[in-house]
């Protein structure tokens, strides 16, 4: 992987909520690209003028933008899919290929019934479908992750693309797989083709909440706790080559919880692109 292949999902600071300045640290680390997304406060909600000024900042910095990504929660939002057909068309004006959205903000509902998943499941579909059919009527395609508890792992992720024909795609996120207690490399093998877009991140798996920092219970019973790349329980080697193997050919967001300097930040981007603690 070189550093072209990279691109930053999230600011350096969690304190930052800018994309103009997301924009700005990742031409400083000279990656490749920025990942546009509505949890920064210029798109909280779809702004074309605004879109179209950092698309121009972008392309000004040789900026790719390879994705767009919206947090919304299908289940509690009646205005959720309008909402990212307002997205899909920012994603078709700037010419952004991927349009990856959540389905349903679940990370903390780890002890449902069988039947209240398959619920969830069943009145997200229609929502999903309806999003992926106008997007592509835009020319951009429509991409989930492996992300809550109903949602993720594979059989669940590959579920739903297949119920949409395979026209909805998958974002691999590395991290995610940890809350149903599945290993990520296992993931991209099985979605394999059908992963368009990349999530980089780390977590510290431990039998026991962390004393001082935030940590989120799996669906095992184990906790999750924020890592820098290379720093947690992830085995980056076999996720690498996990990805060679299915022949990825996408860009790799940079996720930065914990990474608090510019500094940190290049020292985990040499580790991603040297191969050093990371590719073996």
């Amino acid at each position: 992987m070189k550093r072209s292949d990279v691109c930053l999902y999230t600011a350096i600071c969690s304190e930052v909520s800018s994309a103009e300045e997301i924009i700005g640290y990742a031409e400083k680390l000279s990656v490749g690209g920025v990942e546009l997304m509505n949890f920064c406060r210029e798109l909280k909600q779809p702004d074309m003028a605004e879109a179209r000024r950092l698309g121009a900042m972008a392309r000004e910095r040789s900026l790719k933008i390879p994705c767009f990504s919206a947090a919304v929660d299908f289940l509690t939002k009646p205005d959720a899919v309008q909402t990212l057909q307002g997205y899909a068309q920012i994603c078709s004006e700037l010419g952004i290929p991927y349009l990856h959205h959540t389905i349903a903000k679940d990370f903390t509902v780890w002890d449902l019934s069988d039947r209240e998943r398959e619920d969830r499941f069943q009145r997200c579909l229609e929502a999903a479908l309806d999003l992926c059919d106008y997007a592509r009527s835009l020319g951009v395609r429509t991409l989930i992750e492996d992300q809550g508890f109903v949602f993720n792992g594979a059989e669940n992720c590959l579920r739903l693309c297949g119920l949409s024909d395979e026209r909805i795609g998958i974002v691999a996120d590395v991290g995610n797989c940890l809350f149903v207690d599945a290993q990520p490399e296992d993931f991209i093998r099985a979605a394999g083709k059908r992963i368009c877009h990349a999530h980089l991140k780390d977590y510290l798996v431990t039998g026991e909440p962390h004393p001082q920092r935030k940590s989120y219970r799996t669906k095992g019973g184990k906790y999750l706790t924020d890592a820098l790349i290379g720093e947690g329980s992830i085995d980056y080697a076999a996720v690498m080559e996990a990805f060679r193997r299915v022949n990825y050919q996408g860009m790799y967001a940079l996720e930065c919880p914990g990474i608090r300097t510019i500094e940190e930040a290049n020292s985990i981007l040499d580790r991603i692109t040297s191969g050093k603690d990371v590719e073996g």
